[in-house]
């Protein structure tokens, strides 16, 4: 009787120590339109306590798979070239069918309007395309734990620029005019100068161009953009 009590006892421990390991490790669903980018993502976390219980191609799937599956994190890029939905709605939708759930977003370049675009659709962390197989099981690790790095951290948020500040370089960097970006953010004609310019001032530089290369250049060089 006390020998069965005890099997007994072990297997519950066991089965314990089964679901903490499972919670501690986390799963993911990773959505990308180009499956060699997927087949990467899915390679890399699979050699790792990460497991990944879907993948796809299409946003519509993927949505379909955070609902069936509750994953833990999804991972996604940032643009959806060939879908209807916009990160943003994705990330959102994506939330209603799982609270709680953490996003990592992928862009093909490491710029400021990625970084502020990301920002905007809400995501837990934001990876260049160009980061290590490292960096990213960290970062999905990080976003397991509860610890997700910002996807603007104080020291990439470049030169002291206020998160408004950042958005409307990154827009002004990438074509958008002014009245695009008043339109774009719903604000005035007025405003976007005027973050403009006192962007321009923080960075030393005297138009668009020049600013988007000034914060990519010190993002890469690691050193301490200039303080607010």
């Amino acid at each position: 009787m006390k020998e069965a009590s005890g099997s007994a006892e072990v297997g519950l421990i066991a089965t314990l120590e089964e679901r903490r390991t499972r919670e501690a490790s986390g799963t993911v669903v990773i959505l990308d339109e180009h499956p060699i980018w997927v087949d990467a993502l899915e390679t890399i976390l699979s050699r790792t306590e990460i497991r990944v219980i879907g993948t796809t191609t299409s946003a519509q799937t993927a949505l379909e798979l955070v609902c069936s599956e509750q994953p833990d994190v999804l991972i996604a890029p940032l643009v959806l070239a060939d879908s209807e939905m916009e990160a943003l709605e994705l990330f959102g939708r994506a939330r209603d069918r799982r609270p709680g759930l953490r996003v990592v977003t992928f862009a093909g370049t490491d710029d400021a309007y990625n970084f502020s675009a990301a920002k905007s659709a809400r995501a837990d962390a934001y990876l260049p395309k160009t980061v290590s197989a490292a960096t990213v099981v960290e970062t999905v690790r990080a976003c397991l734990s509860g610890e997700c790095r910002p996807v603007l951290a104080d020291d990439a948020a470049g030169a002291g620029l206020t998160n408004r500040e950042l958005e409307i370089v990154g827009l002004a960097a990438h074509g958008y005019t002014n009245a695009q970006i008043a339109e774009r953010l719903w604000v005035t004609r007025w405003t976007v100068k005027y973050h403009l310019t006192n962007a321009y001032k923080k960075l030393g530089v005297t138009n668009r161009t020049q600013a988007a290369r000034r914060l990519s250049e010190r993002r890469r060089s690691g050193r301490e953009p200039c303080s607010v």
